[in-house]
């Protein structure tokens, strides 16, 4: 991939994140603080590592799948990884979501 589209896939990316709201918030994710890290490789490859905010919830895990979902079909997207982290049976929760 060229600098000039990986610098572009870095932009949707960006503007996908303050568009995505957490399902018991009216916030977008970048507001709430849940996503740890955010790494976007040159071939499109995206890894998200991040906490729930609320680790009981399945709807929570739903909307973690929707927005994997939602990445992926992102031109120049090729792959997400979430990992999800600090809360209990976090193992399972990025098993499940990258399964």
């Amino acid at each position: 991939m060229s600098n000039r589209k990986y610098l572009a896939l870095q932009r949707k990316v960006a503007r996908f994140f303050t568009k995505w709201y957490d399902p018991h918030d009216r916030r977008p994710y970048t507001e709430i603080d849940c996503i740890r890290t955010l790494e976007i490789k040159p071939d499109g490859e995206v890894n998200i590592t991040l906490k729930p905010t609320r680790p009981h919830c399945p709807c929570c895990l739903l909307d973690l799948q929707s927005l994997k979902e939602k990445l992926s079909s992102i031109k120049g997207v090729t792959f997400v990884t979430i990992h999800v982290v600090d809360i209990p049976a976090s193992q399972r929760w990025t098993r499940v979501l990258n399964g």
